[in-house]
């Protein structure tokens, strides 16, 4: 019996351990690699959240992987480099990834000197438009937003020169006449857009520029998902004469944090409210971080939003159980296995211990006969000896606690009737008329 408790107990204890490795298994914290533009507003996001989430001990964490631009960062999620990466929109959604959260929205922002007489798209034909760099790459993928833009008024892109400048020399370059007009895109709020407004309306004087409008915006947003028609509103820029002085319409770009459809739906809803959750905290370090939202969770959206994020976003998250109920069941498999392994052993033990004592029964019946016809007294002695033994075997502390009640009381008696033919033949070889008697 003692063996068989201790058989048992190592079972329980094998399924705890088994258990434990399982949950820890399942909530193991998990690194995800995310592609993000060096020296970019999103990767001094980016880092900031990583720190917070170390030191959270949060049960997701980031591990950036720089890249040199936006191209980049598509292209390393596509090649599963990363498990997620930051996008623009307009320059390459990677087909491998769907959205989880909207870092930024930009806006295209035209502007020509104060007073111009140039306030349509079709007026820049023939200029020389200053594109502003921003971030790493942003020139390039600024500059192809133009193309767009003019070609939706049937504008040549060879008919109006490009300059792409640094915001340190734009103001200069639209005052000196170098460029007719700038580009730059950018959130309107702070940023690249506000300064870029701030150093034109500082060179003339204080004067606004003129904000010219992308009327079309919603057709060009309609042919290609990439963009989305925006509003410049009224007085976005400040000054005491509002800046712009009525609400512009222009084309807007999103920058998007997507992660690899692969990922596990409830990975992706735990980073999704993470993220959300930490935007207050990281805030101070990265004020960008107050411009991350939610995506729309609308089925029939362009840019589709993973379904981890979209079931966190709508209150559809799986519960804990939902969550791991696949480590429940490999348990519950597992504890059933091992405790019919646990009782084959026991029942094997419990059987061998029957043929044990079957075995030494049949022996002491043998003593018992060989008694009758032992021809002398060593023979005798040999005998009980030899009973001895198989009391002393039987007596053994894991023998005994092993045996039933029936078991002892079969080797009881065979014993005594052992110890009962000893004392006969005995007497009866001391005394040879007792015997023939």
């Amino acid at each position: 019996m003692r063996r068989g408790a201790l058989i048992a107990l190592a079972c329980f204890l094998a399924v705890a351990a088994a258990a434990a490795l399982g949950v820890w298994w399942a909530t193991r914290p998990q690194t995800l690699r995310v592609a993000v533009v060096t020296d970019s507003e999103e990767h001094r996001l980016l880092a900031a959240v990583a720190s917070h989430l170390q030191r959270e001990r949060a049960s997701v964490r980031l591990r950036l992987a720089l890249v040199p631009d936006l191209a980049a960062t598509a292209a390393a999620i596509d090649a599963e480099a990363t498990d997620l990466a930051v996008v623009r929109s307009d320059i390459a959604m990677p087909p491998a990834a769907q959205t989880m959260l909207i870092m930024r929205r930009s806006a295209a922002v035209i502007l020509t000197p104060p007073g111009s007489d140039i306030d349509t798209i079709p007026e820049l034909r023939g200029l020389t438009i200053g594109v502003l760099r921003g971030p790493p790459g942003g020139g390039a993928a600024n500059s192809r937003l133009l193309d767009r833009v003019l070609a939706q008024y049937d504008i040549a892109p060879d008919t109006t020169p490009r300059a792409t400048l640094p915001l340190a020399g734009a103001s200069e370059a639209l005052q000196g006449g170098k460029v007719g007009a700038l580009l730059v895109v950018g959130a309107t709020s702070s940023g690249l857009v506000a300064d870029t407004v701030a150093a034109v309306s500082h060179a003339y004087g204080g004067a606004a520029p003129v904000f010219v409008p992308i009327a079309e915006a919603k057709a060009i947003a309609q042919r290609d998902p990439g963009f989305e028609a925006t509003e410049i509103v009224r007085g976005a820029f400040g000054g005491a004469t509002p800046k712009p002085a009525e609400d512009v319409a222009t084309l807007g770009v999103t920058t998007r944090l997507v992660a690899k459809t692969s990922l596990r739906d409830s990975l992706v809803g735990d980073l999704t409210r993470l993220i959300l959750a930490a935007r207050s905290a990281v805030a101070p370090l990265a004020p960008s971080a107050n411009r991350i939202e939610a995506p729309s969770t609308d089925k029939g959206e362009a840019l589709a939003t993973h379904p981890g994020a979209a079931a966190y976003l709508d209150g559809e998250e799986e519960t804990f159980f939902e969550k791991y109920s696949d480590v429940f069941y490999i348990g519950a498999m597992l504890l059933s296995v091992l405790g019919s392994a646990a009782a084959a052993i026991m029942s094997r033990m419990s059987a061998k211990d029957h043929i044990r004592v079957e075995t030494l029964l049949a022996r002491l019946l043998e003593i018992h006969r060989a008694v009758r016809l032992a021809p002398d007294q060593s023979e005798i002695d040999r005998l009980e000896q030899e009973a001895d033994d198989i009391l002393a075997a039987t007596l053994e502390s894991h023998q005994v606690k092993a045996l039933d009640g029936h078991n002892v009381s079969a080797l009881s008696l065979a014993l005594h009737q052992v110890r009962l033919a000893i004392e006969d033949k005995r007497r009866g070889t001391r005394d040879p008329s007792a015997a023939g008697a």
